[in-house]
């Protein structure tokens, strides 16, 4: 089955092969166009397509489809690159050095605009060294019980980002975490 991405709100989600159907987000009616389809049957490639679609859409300087196990959170796909770091594919950082630890103790939220501005996360190795500006990130459970965490970070702070961005981000998620199924 494809992804599709909806034109209305931007929300990705599996559909038809033939794209009949509507947006489950919105309800407008699907209308496939060749750049929208992610139509690779190697779950690895569908993977990456979805983090990089991810990038695209909330236009972040990176998104990131992140492991959390042995106190660490490890890279395992990447989309976009950091000034001064290059690529972050593999990328590994102790997770107490993490925006993403904070947001799964529920300590900061899902979507925070000014990374620097943020009480916790202002000393924060992860902000500090980087010089995030903006985070979102979601966790995803995958079927083997392995926790994953999508996010894109921001340089720059983005006052605008809030429940949309979440909701859009949650259901680019979805899709990650069928495609962790699918491998």
């Amino acid at each position: 089955m494809p992804h599709l991405r909806c034109l209305g709100c931007g929300v990705v989600s599996y559909t038809s092969a033939d794209g009949r159907g509507a947006c489950p987000e919105c309800g407008l009616p699907w209308s496939p166009r060749p750049e929208q389809v992610i139509r690779s049957t190697d779950p690895e490639h569908r993977l990456a397509a979805l983090v990089r679609m991810t990038r695209d859409l909330l236009d972040t300087d990176v998104a990131l489809l992140t492991r959390i196990a042995d106190g660490r959170e490890t890279a395992c796909v990447a989309a976009g690159e950091w000034p001064e770091f290059g690529p972050l594919q593999d990328a590994s950082l102790p997770l107490e050095d993490t925006i993403c630890r904070l947001m799964l103790e529920g300590t900061v939220p899902h979507v925070i605009p000014d990374a620097g501005a943020d009480e916790h996360l202002a000393e924060l190795p992860m902000t500090r060294r980087l010089g995030v500006g903006a985070y979102l990130g979601v966790p995803i459970r995958s079927a083997d019980a392995q926790l994953y965490v999508l996010c894109c970070l921001a340089r720059e702070a983005r006052p605008a980002i809030g429940a949309r961005e979440l909701r859009l981000l949650s259901g680019l998620a979805e899709s990650v975490a069928a495609e962790l199924r699918a491998r």
